[in-house]
């Protein structure tokens, strides 16, 4: 592109172009990277707030499995122990009361007996 108050062939002219074209390039840049920002910044806080819940999911997720975790591992404690505690407490009640005991004990194998006979 010529200047028209310039002469063919003359450089004042040709820098005077090219300063002008390197203005428009830097200037398009600029807004390119303006327009780039516009889009990019509300994408990124919205990333981040989607990475942020997620975590959060994670994190009560991760506490809820192990509050389970522990309430199933005291059961089955209790369960484990449950036949040993009720050995224990018979063979105390056994010794505290040895014919109240011996009575249950008929009674109940009459019982089972007449259920079985049938």
């Amino acid at each position: 592109m010529e200047n028209p108050t310039s002469h063919p062939g003359d450089q004042n002219s040709d820098a005077s172009d090219s300063n002008a074209l390197k203005r428009t390039v830097e200037s398009a840049g600029s807004a390119l990277h303006s327009s780039i920002d516009k889009v990019v910044d509300p994408a990124l806080e919205a990333v981040g707030y989607v990475g942020s819940a997620a975590h959060d999911a994670v994190n009560r997720l991760s506490s809820g499995a192990t509050q389970v975790a522990d309430r199933v591992s005291e059961n089955a404690t209790r369960v484990y122990d449950a036949p040993g505690h009720a050995v224990e407490c018979s063979r105390s009640w056994i010794q505290d009361k040895p014919l109240e005991a011996v009575g249950m004990a008929l009674a109940l194998g009459f019982i089972i007996g007449r259920l079985t006979a049938n």
